[in-house]
């Protein structure tokens, strides 16, 4: 293949039309490629298409797993609705989107960037590795050396699930058996295990600590950890365990975390790279803040203040459009038979299917010079944020 394979799928779709079937190992994969397509069974129908096919079987065989995966990102059914639901409702109890949080988030981000100025009055003038510093931030951590111990064993464990030994062992798990193949195995199952070994440590920990204590001492849940255990506590659902909850954190720090720190890390690459749009933005910024100044408010950025910054949300956008964070998305799974394209295809009960979003997002009917970094395509005639239905960074239906 001499392209990237986001483009590989936008030839094949020339080739083949906006929906054919790709063979990923043994795995007939429906890939899907049109936003009206996708609209239409992931939205309309979006019951069906909620299963998950995406490294179930080779998750299934890691030891850490001991045969389950659990978690959210690779359940179905009625376990995923449940930790689907009690996710969101947690993270709105605990103030996700309001005020209180956005309070702690603007203080760690002002320790951010007097920690840069410190270091660049001490240093002079040297090679500040954002990515990392930034990795600090999302991750919200202060205990730094635990931290990249962590993100050391998840970085070493997307290097060998993107390496041609990793991707065949993905599509065929058996492989494993093979000498050529279970070395890589091996270090993805050992890597796993210490990533499942290191958050169990703070699990173990707060168990421990809430054994010593009553629920009047307790008090309110301070995190989603605490939820967790008192859905366990509780038992009133069989989904909730101490063998489900560490799944359940890895899954919430792979999505959150690595997204964020890439996301961001990309926004500042292209800023770098684009001197006008950089600029442009100051612009708005300063502009805002000296508004604010002069009718005697406090001068930060606030998520009330979203609507005043068209140009800010514009580079955003663009950035996660073109960021292209998952080349290849997530493999979702039928879970009926079902009809498309009015009954020109037949896909039956169990079989992969994939909305490949980056069809619709690298899609010169849509957006133009689709390569360019261009955040004024979501700017309209007088300059406001303008909303372009196809852009799905995060995909689009139920999951």
């Amino acid at each position: 293949m001499a392209c990237s394979i986001y483009e590989q799928f936008q030839i094949w779709a020339k080739e083949y039309g906006p929906v054919y079937t790709i063979w990923l190992g043994e795995e007939p994969t429906v890939i899907v490629t049109d936003y009206e397509i996708m609209r239409d069974l992931f939205i309309k129908e979006g019951d069906i298409y909620a299963g998950r096919n995406f490294l179930v079987d080779l998750f299934k065989t890691f030891s850490a797993a001991k045969g389950d995966y659990g978690g959210v990102s690779r359940t179905e059914g009625d376990p995923w609705k449940v930790m689907r639901r009690f996710g969101l409702t947690s993270m709105r109890n605990l103030g996700v989107g309001r005020a209180g949080l956005e309070k702690h988030l603007l203080e760690d981000m002002e320790r951010f960037i007097e920690q840069i100025k410190e270091e660049i009055l001490e240093y002079g003038e040297y090679n500040v590795n954002l990515h990392r510093k930034i990795d600090r931030l999302a991750g919200s951590t202060e205990q730094m050396s635990d931290f990249y111990e962590l993100k050391q064993h998840m970085e070493e464990q997307a290097f060998l699930l993107s390496s041609v030994t990793g991707h065949m062992l993905m599509a065929m798990p058996w492989l494993r058996y093979f000498p050529i193949f279970s070395q890589t195995f091996n270090k993805l199952d050992n890597n796993l295990s210490n990533v499942y070994e290191f958050l169990k440590r703070p699990i173990n920990k707060r168990i421990s600590d809430r054994e010593k204590q009553t629920p009047e001492e307790r008090g309110e849940p301070n995190d989603l950890l605490d939820y967790f255990l008192d859905q366990i506590e509780a038992g009133k659902s069989e989904y909730f365990s101490l063998r489900s909850i560490t799944p359940f954190c890895f899954d919430l720090f792979l999505a959150g975390e690595e997204t964020t720190s890439v996301t961001l890390s990309y926004l500042i690459l292209y800023l770098i790279l684009d001197q006008r749009v950089q600029s442009k933005m100051h612009e708005e910024l300063d502009r805002l803040e000296e508004e604010k100044g002069r009718n005697g408010f406090d001068n930060s950025v606030t998520q009330a203040d979203r609507g005043k910054l068209p140009f800010l949300n514009a580079v955003i956008n663009e950035t996660q459009r073109v960021c292209n964070l998952l080349p290849l998305n997530l493999t979702h799974r039928t879970m009926a038979d079902a009809q498309i394209l009015g009954g020109k295809y037949h896909l039956r009960k169990g079989i992969s299917i994939i909305p490949q979003i980056s069809c619709v997002l690298f899609d010169e009917k849509i957006f133009p010079n689709p390569l360019r970094f261009e955040p004024e395509r979501f700017l309209d005639d007088q300059g406001q944020l303008k909303r372009i239905e196809e852009f799905i960074p995060f995909g689009l239906g139920k999951r």
